[in-house]
């Protein structure tokens, strides 16, 4: 989505969040061309720290909330549109090819081109795969301090260390914080899974029955191997 300076100039000087309620920082910047598109934003994550966000990162809800889309959601969703429509391509000249609507020589030639993006697309997939895995290892540690902290400020209030005021403004704040980084975690399950998904669905490619035997049938090679290979399947109809 293309955002504009007009839509995104009033948030200028607003703190933002994540997807998950966290505050990201201040918006103090932003960064467009000539023709007013937004390019990205600077933010204030600290009084002493400054980072560039780019304006893929930038979402607008409707509910009118500015938000900062962590980068690994960014490049897994984008990954998954573009296996998505890597396979629709695949069913679509299928289609036709076994409806004798198009002709062998131009069913192999694009065949081959998708095949070309698809182990493309693997090796993308790896390396999405290991950022998303990354993410949820560093949550996880996340949410292991949390439950450490809260341990300690349960044991410090029981052991009448802290004033119930005290205890109940930290403990709710470690909490909302933990369920933040669970609801993230959960994230990036789903989205690892629909990936995954994707990798394990064959790619069906039925010759039409005229050309089922014999030489005259393409040859259909799969994709190079990798860990999670993506299929492609002849169903001779």
């Amino acid at each position: 989505m293309v955002l504009m300076v007009d839509e995104v100039e009033r948030y200028v000087g607003l703190e933002v969040k994540d997807p998950y309620g966290r505050k990201i920082g201040r918006i103090v910047a932003l960064y467009s061309e000539v023709d007013g598109t937004v390019t990205g934003i600077e933010l204030e994550v600290n009084e002493d720290t400054f980072t560039t966000v780019k304006a893929d990162r930038i979402k607008i809800t409707e509910d009118g909330e500015l938000q900062i889309i962590p980068e690994w959601k960014v490049e897994a969703l984008s990954l998954i549109k573009q296996l998505d429509k890597a396979k629709r391509r695949i069913k679509a000249l299928d289609d036709l090819y076994s409806k004798n609507e198009i002709p062998r020589h131009a069913y192999e030639e694009f065949r081959k081109r998708v095949e070309k993006s698809l182990s493309a697309l693997k090796v993308k997939a790896r390396d999405v795969k290991q950022m998303l895995k990354k993410r949820t290892h560093a949550l996880e540690d996340t949410i292991i301090q949390i439950e450490k902290a809260m341990t300690a400020l349960k044991m410090s209030y029981l052991a009448g260390e802290l004033s119930e005021k005290g205890y109940k403004a930290a403990v709710e704040a470690l909490r909302q914080a933990k369920d933040k980084a669970v609801e993230e975690k959960e994230d990036i399950k789903k989205i690892l899974n629909k990936i995954e998904k994707l990798e394990r669905e064959p790619v069906e490619i039925k010759l039409p029955s005229t050309q089922k035997t014999g030489t005259h049938a393409p040859k259909v090679e799969a994709p190079e191997s990798s860990e999670a290979p993506i299929l492609v399947q002849v169903v001779e109809g």
